[in-house]
């Protein structure tokens, strides 16, 4: 079912024809989602849907999942995190063009690149900003009860000494 992902793909050609594609990364191929997490887990798995967009431009649905290991902010343990993509990706330059929130515009010249570039941003645009391991509660921190510092009190008889010397 799942193939390994070719180093260039026709996304033109392929979008006319309508072709689907599923397939898998091994972990040692997402080195920069390695870098930005505590590892990569597993192998990426997905689907690579070609269109056109409006009958005339390249667009590519991306579905992908894979596990990472990330530190939970909440408790500092690690956890692993199942992170999954869904993108369509438009090869387009802008031409006002209102895009849906959905679609990632790319510029057409990068349908040239090796397809593990757009997969490998993809996952790294979904990593969360803060990640929280899923049930962790906050964190209490208790510390001692603070005694308040009293203030010291002159002594006014202290004050009419000082007086007294000055005369």
């Amino acid at each position: 079912m799942f193939e390994k992902l070719p180093y260039q793909l026709d996304v033109a050609l392929l979008a006319r024809k309508g072709h689907e594609f599923a397939f898998v990364l091994e972990a040692k191929e997402l080195e920069r989602l390695a870098q930005a997490t505590l590892g990569v887990k597993s192998t990426a798995e997905g689907v690579l849907r070609f269109s056109l967009f409006d009958g005339r431009v390249p667009q590519i649905h991306l579905q992908v999942r894979v596990l990472v290991s990330l530190i939970c902010q909440r408790t500092l343990e690690v956890f692993d995190y199942p992170l999954e993509v869904s993108v369509a990706l438009v090869f387009a330059d802008d031409d006002g063009t209102d895009w849906t929130e959905e679609q990632e515009v790319l510029l057409p010249e990068e349908m040239n690149e090796n397809p593990r570039v757009w997969i490998e941003d993809s996952l790294l645009l979904a990593l969360p900003l803060v990640p929280v391991q899923p049930g962790s509660h906050p964190v209490e921190y208790v510390v001692g009860e603070v005694e308040p510092i009293e203030e010291a009190k002159p002594n006014p008889f202290a004050t009419l000494k000082v007086m007294m010397k000055k005369e």
